[in-house]
């Protein structure tokens, strides 16, 4: 039991420092130059990697305890698990369950916060440089697909 509240504990600081990057690029919209939001990014997708790979471990374990008490790990919940375990780690499993519990919904929620803001930056960036395009008779732009937007069609990048 000491081996999975490990995992989870990592698992739970993991999402705190994900929940504060998070908050910082929320915050930073605006501001933040693209170097520093690919910083963020990338420090983003450290941290959910390194969660897949402590989830790897706590179903690998789950399946083991499974094995040991016959029992199918599909059916093997956290909290079929914290009901079956000692008073030692019972508490500290349900207190470590809740917490991230309470993250994921606090990261899902900023998560969609952030993916509305840019969204609606990416609209606005886009409208400008067609105004401006359209403007200047400018060069043309790409297109979502990677296509190069001319006035009378698009053409893919290979084609010219």
């Amino acid at each position: 039991m000491r081996e999975l509240l490990n995992i989870l504990q990592q698992q739970a600081e993991l999402h705190e420092h994900l929940l504060s990057l998070l908050q910082k690029e929320s915050e930073g919209f605006g501001s933040l130059r693209g170097s520093e939001l690919l910083k963020l990014q990338g420090e983003k997708s450290r941290c959910v990697r390194a969660t897949a790979q402590l989830e790897k471990e706590r179903i690998q374990l789950v399946e083991q305890y499974a094995k040991s008490w016959d029992t199918d790990s599909r059916d093997l919940t956290l909290r079929v698990i914290i009901g079956r375990a000692d008073d030692e780690y019972s508490v500290p499993l349900q207190q470590c369950f809740d917490r991230l519990k309470l993250l994921i919904a606090k990261i899902r929620e900023i998560a969609e916060e952030n993916s509305m803001q840019s969204s609606g930056r990416l609209k606005s960036v886009e409208s400008s440089l067609q105004f401006i395009s359209q403007l200047q008779n400018g060069p043309p732009t790409y297109s979502e697909a990677g296509k190069i937007q001319k006035r009378t069609g698009t053409m893919s990048r290979a084609e010219v």
